[in-house]
């Protein structure tokens, strides 16, 4: 019976859950994205209670604008969601949320692909790639940042830290430091955000200042290392983190990509960074046309069998203990199971 229990278990915990949740929240794994479609920002929760379903931030929500994405265009800056030579939709395509801004000569696509990173079960980060496609007559010079409110260390000594150090005040990097990523956290929730790390896209700088600096800059600010994060009289300890990716000449017809890597904090960074099952099942079962959703569903169980056996047999010659999150999501996933087909 105790190996029923674990086999149920792990056919569905390794079956990662992407829902769509109202007009633009998606959910799979841990992670919630929600997209904000009249502003173009988005918002990002990681799953703290499995039992209750109780969801914290990532970084700063109750405004989402307070985190941007801008791009400068022959040297004239454009902040998506606030610009109004840029359209707003919302689309997904793929299982890949995305918000894309539309003018007449560019197109800016804002991704969002769920990963799993280290050792996790399920899905706690997200991959964003950030694609802007030149549709005008002439090659144009494109740069990106990405402007990110964070608010999790702001109560600590250390806003942030890196895999190399501790950061107190302000502080700039650029691709000569060898810091591969960095991590914002209080004492119950982290959230770790790519440097330079495998599957991302190393910026010309990454800058963590007051937000205020960066709220109010049309582009880059004067780094000033060592500063404190205050900008008085009015912003006080309020930290963020900005992306820079300095200006590339884009063909006619041609598009520049980065991606940025935003996860739970773990202190093995981006070690390992794998894209949910759900992808590869979705692969599997592509060919299968003509097939009833029932019948789709069936077979990606069987599908998720086969890697639970070889996910127990895992554990099994490994001995280790059962962690108390597996113990609390397999009360969880118990009384779903038992709920589902109870009421067929």
């Amino acid at each position: 019976m105790k190996k029923h229990f674990i086999l149920i278990y792990f056919v569905l915990i390794l079956f990662p859950r992407l829902s769509y949740l109202g007009a633009a929240e998606f959910s799979e794994g841990r992670m919630k994205l929600v997209i904000h479609e009249t502003t173009g920002r988005f918002s990002l929760y990681y799953l703290t209670d499995l039992k209750k379903e109780r969801y914290q931030s990532l970084f700063v929500d109750k405004d989402p604008r307070t985190s941007f994405l801008s791009i400068l265009v022959n040297d004239k800056s454009y902040r998506l969601g606030d610009s109004t030579a840029f359209r707003i939709k919302v689309q997904n395509e793929n299982s890949k949320p995305s918000i894309v801004f539309q003018s007449s000569t560019l197109e800016v696509v804002q991704e969002f692909e769920f990963i799993r990173t280290g050792g996790a079960t399920l899905s706690n980060g997200i991959k964003m790639n950030i694609r802007v496609t030149n549709k005008g007559e002439k090659a144009i010079p494109i740069g990106i940042r990405f402007v990110l409110d964070t608010s999790l260390g702001e109560n600590d000594s250390n806003h942030f830290y890196t895999d190399l150090q501790q950061i107190p005040s302000e502080l700039a990097l650029t691709p000569k430091d060898r810091d591969t990523y960095w991590i914002s956290k209080n004492d119950g929730l982290g959230l770790m955000g790519s440097i330079s790390t495998s599957g991302s896209s190393q910026p010309d700088m990454i800058h963590f200042a007051n937000w205020k600096r960066f709220n109010d800059a049309s582009w880059q600010i004067t780094p000033s290392n060592g500063r404190n994060f205050n900008l008085l009289p009015y912003s006080i300890g309020d930290s963020a983190v900005a992306y820079y990716y300095d200006p590339v000449l884009i063909p006619r017809g041609s598009n520049r990509s980065v991606a940025i890597l935003l996860a739970l904090a773990s202190d093995k960074g981006f070690e390992t960074v794998g894209k949910s099952l759900e992808g590869d099942i979705s692969q599997l079962l592509g060919t299968a046309s003509g097939t009833s959703t029932e019948e789709l569903s069936f077979r990606t169980d069987l599908i998720m069998i086969g890697d639970v056996v070889n996910k127990i047999d895992s554990i099994l010659a490994s001995q280790q203990a059962v962690s108390e999150e597996d113990l609390a999501a397999l009360e969880t996933i118990l009384a779903k199971l038992q709920d589902k087909y109870t009421s067929r």
